[in-house]
This record gives structure tokens, sequence and C-alpha cells, in this order.
């Protein structure tokens, strides 16, 4: 900074233009002066890094397209890589491609002699506006006074190089979360910081952004591409699941249109052609997908896997949805009546019974609540319990009345605070239980087995999950389809009406005091075949994070045998519809597809074990495709 008299902004720019070499940078910085001194007559410095010029990572040198034949894509789903040859070392790299050297100017060229100057055409100007989705590096020096006030660079830096949550979250709240909220949404490198963010495909640290306020729904100004695409192209160049970057966006409000149409529908159809549609399907460009150039279409189209898919279509029926929400019936009736309750209050507290076959998310749901209302969850397994003390605790004099129970505790340390309560397989229940449930279920109130405390358990949630009403439930779906795919009214008028049956045949199960306090009856389907192939899909991507794991020989509770594998999946609508056909049971839901998973395991162990190479720690990553043959599931080393 001294010696080139420019200021911190500059020096920083610099650094990042020639990776953190400080005496290239210098001459960097003596061409550049003297090259704006001989054009102009006035040396002109930028206020930021332009794109153009900031160098992306060596180890991030990949093509903005890969053979169809190698890529799993869309049809290839996870982990595909598209590559390209680096192009130089040299600081000027830029991470826009085109047909010509990108100059700095994106208004006009330099001026010629005599002094005019030329405009550029219009297809010069548009070429420029293409980025190949890599973020510049960032040089990783704490340099500049980091520690000492809140700065973009450096937020971007520990991001874009620990990417660990601690480390960001630890950066973040060592200043005053005002100074972090005004520059949150800042640029660095002519990129949203959000961007970096969600590079790091970490989605603890992408939620942490967007709680100081950063938006889902940013924009890369140069080339207009949205925050949404990056994320899911991003997953294919680093060769990573990015499914759960994509749902946290979406579920904060990132608008799914920003993305053609013809990429993710029908959810369930495999890509067909290399144009990035669909068979049969045109481009519907519009102003959110204009950015979208037919290349870009094309890797998007790749990029995309099932569930991702799933979520987009399903984001553009909801109004701003959760995208981790599989039972959409159940969850617009919980919605509403979780928001009637909470606005309008009620006379007693809340008891939903969630009734449906088993494996079909209730639990999941229950869970997904807690998360997103931020209460603390109890699940209580009703299979283990059968009396009043088992249920609460004993009372005084009996041995380990001091103790309580889980239950008791949980009520207790919540007393007057919202809090869930999940009772699974309630019909499991005997009447002494349903007689103890009554006055907390009546009017809040309970008594602390411990101490003979009251407790307020008023805003207490209770959730009572049964399978007991399967045949009702199931019964109802096979004689009224248009509940799975009739419009929004005539869904929600059949609901209602399942509900209600719910209700009036619950009286077999529970006693007719506890059925009068059940606030509402919430439904739990079939799967639809679509959904029944997401959530094998969702399944394929556990397994394929526990493949990629590193070998670890040494015999104990890390040992990991198989590992160091990267499971690529093509046509994965097709794999997965035919593993749900051959494996889904009505009366077993998400669990029987569990086999078909199990199935896929063993054709890649089986794979696995038959290769020559001895296993080894850190022998690199072997690639291992899925695909369909004929009906068959079947694979091969890629």
């Amino acid at each position: 900074m001294k010696e080139c008299a420019c200021s911190k902004e500059r020096a920083l720019e610099l650094l990042m233009l020639n990776k953190n070499d400080v005496a290239k940078a210098k001459r960097h910085h003596e061409i550049y002066v003297k090259h704006m001194k001989s054009s102009s007559g006035q040396p002109q410095v930028p206020n930021s890094a332009s794109p153009s010029t900031l160098a992306p990572k060596t180890d991030h040198h990949r093509a903005a397209t890969s053979d169809p034949s190698e890529s799993p894509g869309s049809s290839a789903s996870f982990f595909s890589m598209p590559t390209h040859t680096p192009q130089s070392d040299d600081a000027t790299i830029h991470s826009f491609q085109n047909d010509g050297p990108y100059q700095p100017s994106t208004t006009s060229a330099q001026q010629p002699e005599g002094g005019k100057n030329v405009q550029e055409k219009p297809e010069v100007l548009e070429s420029r506006k293409y980025w190949d989705f890599i973020l510049p590096h960032i040089p990783n020096t704490t340099s500049f006074g980091e520690d000492e006030e809140f700065t973009p660079f450096a937020l971007a830096r520990i991001m874009q190089h620990e990417k660990a949550l601690e480390a960001v979250r630890n950066y973040l709240e060592a200043f005053e979360r005002t100074s972090v909220e005004s520059h949150i949404n800042d640029e660095v490198g002519r990129f949203p910081l959000i961007f970096y963010g969600a590079a790091t495909n970490n989605e603890g640290i992408l939620q942490l952004l967007i709680n100081f306020g950063a938006n889902v729904s940013a924009v890369h100004d140069v080339s207009q591409t949205p925050l949404l695409a990056f994320a899911i192209i991003n997953g294919a160049i680093e060769q990573i699941d990015s499914t759960a970057i994509v749902s946290t966006l979406l579920s904060h409000g990132a608008s799914p249109d920003v993305i053609p149409a013809e990429v993710f529908t029908p959810f369930d159809q495999d890509p067909l052609t290399d144009s990035g549609f669909k068979k049969g399907q045109k481009s519907d460009v519009n102003k959110l997908t204009a950015w979208c150039t037919d290349a870009s279409r094309v890797r998007l189209a790749k990029a995309t896997n099932l569930t991702q898919r799933y979520y987009l279509e399903q984001a553009t029926k909801l109004k701003k949805p959760s995208a981790r929400k599989r039972q959409s019936i159940a969850t617009e009736v919980l919605t509403k009546t979780l928001l009637t309750h909470l606005l309008m209050g009620s006379e007693r507290p809340l008891v939903l019974c969630f009734a449906g076959p088993s494996g079909h998310g209730k639990t999941e749901l229950a869970r997904q609540l807690g998360h997103l209302l931020s209460l603390d969850l109890e699940v209580v397994d009703c299979t283990t319990v059968s009396r009043e003390m088992e249920l609460f605790g004993p009372r005084e004099p009996y041995v380990g009345s001091e103790k309580g129970s889980p239950l008791n505790n949980f009520l207790t340390e919540h007393s007057g605070q919202r809090c869930i309560v999940f009772l699974d397989e309630f019909e499991k229940t005997t009447r002494e239980i349903h007689q103890a449930l009554l006055l907390p279920f009546e009017n809040g109130k309970y008594e602390d087995r411990r101490d003979h405390g009251k407790v307020n358990c008023w805003n207490t949630i209770w959730i009572l999950a049964t399978n007991a009403l399967d045949s009702t439930v199931l019964d109802f779906c096979e004689e009224n389809s248009k509940i799975f795919d009739g419009d929004k009214d005539e869904k929600s008028k059949l609901s209602k009406k399942l509900s209600k049956q719910l209700r009036q045949i619950s009286s077999n199960w529970f006693t007719p005091a506890v059925t009068g306090r059940i606030s509402h009856f919430v439904p739990f389907l079939p799967f639809s075949p679509g959904e029944q192939a997401v959530i094998t899909h969702k399944m394929l991507l556990q397994l394929a994070e526990e493949f990629r794991r590193p070998i670890v020989i040494s015999e104990g509770s890390d040992e990991q045998l198989i590992g160091d594998v990267r499971l690529r999946i093509r046509r994965d609508a097709t794999v997965c519809r035919l593993l749900a056909e051959d494996h889904y049971h009505k009366s077993l839901g998400a669990r029987s597809l569990k086999a078909g998973v199990r199935q896929v395991k063993g054709i890649v162990a089986e794979a696995y074990l038959e290769e020559d190479d001895e296993i080894q720690e850190n022998g690199g990553l072997w690639d291992f495709i899925i695909d369909v043959q004929g009906d068959e599931i079947v694979g091969r080393a890629g």
C-alpha cells in the first residue's frame, strides 16, 4: 500500500488478482497505471475487482460442458462434474467464457487513433454475460485489520478456505449484529456474499447467513445468474450433493421461477435430450429466466437430480413452502390448524391426531414442526407404557417418585412454554393412560410427580400418532383418487371429509372422552408414485454419502472397508421409479423402500469387491454408475 500509494481496497483487489503474490501484484499495478496513463492521461482505479479478471481457483479449472455419455447429469443426478482444460495460471484469466479476450469495459471498446468512441456490437456484449459458475479465488490472508472490523472479504475468505460452520459463526459473532447485517448483502469480487456461503455446501453456514439477513434471491449482476441456479450447478461442478442447499433456499422464499420450467417438470421424468429439454418440450423464456442461455439450460438439466426437481416443482405450487415437506395434505391441514390455534386462541390445549399407515411421515412431520417453530420435542413410544406411572412416573410414597419420568420432567421444564409431545402408536395405550391424559388435554393442568408442583401445559402441542385407522385412510383414497391429483379446492374438500370419518371411527379405539378432546384429525395418505420415487432417491443420496466416506482399514468402530466411492445415478427418475414399483408397500411406506436401496447397495458392494486392486486408504475415488437396462437396475464402474 505504501509503495504503490493505493487504497486498502485496491491492495486487496490486487492480491485477489494475483493469488496473494505480492511481487506479482506490484508489477500488475505498475503495468495497469502505466497503461491507463498512456491511454487516457488519467489513471483510473476501479472500486472493486471485476469478475472478468479474477482468477478462479486452480483446482476449479473445470469445463462448462461435458460429454453426455460420461456425465450422469439429471439422468446422472448426484455428483456429475463438467470439466474443462485450464486456460492459464496468469492473473488475467477470468470466470466468463466467450469466443475472444474479455475487455475490462462492458460499454465500449478502447478508443482508436483519433479519439472516436467505437460502440461494441450487441452480440459482443451478450457473449460477455455467460459465466462458468466458478467463483473467484480469494487469497487466504488475514491481513489489513481483519479482526478489527467486519468485512465481507474476510467472511468470504473464511467460507472459501475453511468451510466450517464454527469458524463462520465465531467470526460473525465477534462483531455487532448491526454491523454484520449492514454488509451481509455486499459483494466480493462482484459476487453477492451469499454465493460464497452456498458454495460451501454447508446448510448450517447458509442458514446462518440467512439469519443475518442475507438475500436468498441474490443475483450475480454481470451474468444475472440467480443464487438458486448457482447452487444447483455448483453441486455438479464440485461433485457433491447440493440438495440441502437448494432445499434451504426454497424454504426461505427463493423463487423457483428463475429456473426454466422444462428443466424440472415433470419432476419424475428423465431429461431426454442434450438441449436441456424433456421430449416434446419447448423453451418458455420470461423475464425471470432470460438469464439462462442454452448452455446454462443444458447444465441445469444435467445437474438437477430427482429430489431437486421435486422440490422445484412443489415450490411452484405452494406459497413459500418448506422444501422438506412430503405429505402435502397432512402439511396443509396441520398448517391451517396451527395458525388458527396460535392466532385465534382456544379454550383448550391443541391436541392433534396423526392418522395413517406406518412409514408415511408422521414422526418426521412432527420433528419438522418442532424444527420450523423452534420448539422442543419429546417422543414417547406408547408400546412401552400401559400404566400411568410408566408414562408420568410414580407418586409418593412409591420408590422412584423423586426421579419422575422423561415426559414428566419434560413437561415440568417447559411449564408455560410452547413445546411438542409426540405419543407414537397411541392406539397401544390403555384406558388408564387415557384417563391420566384427560386433565392435561382439557385445561392444560398437570402435577409434577416429584414434588407436587403445578405445571402449566396450556401451550403444549400434543400429537397422538396412530396406525389404527389405516384401513379407513386406504379405503377412502381408493374411492377418492382426486385427493391425490385434484385441484386445490377438491383436495381440501376431500381432506375435510376424510378427517370427519376418522373422528367417527376413532371412538372404536379411543375412549369417547379422549376423542372429544382431539382438536383435529390429520390424515396421512399413501405416497403417490412420484413421491415414492423421490423418497427412494433421498435414500440413495444418503447411501451415496455413506459410500463417499474414506476407507479406514484399522479395526474398530471407525473401520470402513468399502469407501471412497463416488456413486452416480444415470436416469435417476427411471431408476427410482423401478425400485419403488418393486418394493413400495402401502402398509409400510418409506420403510418398504429401504429394500430397494439395499438392492443398490448390494450391486455396488459386489462390484467393488470384484476389483483386483487391494483395498487401501487414500487410494483416490472410485466411480460407480447405477443405470437401467430394460427393466433391470444395473451397475458398472464409471
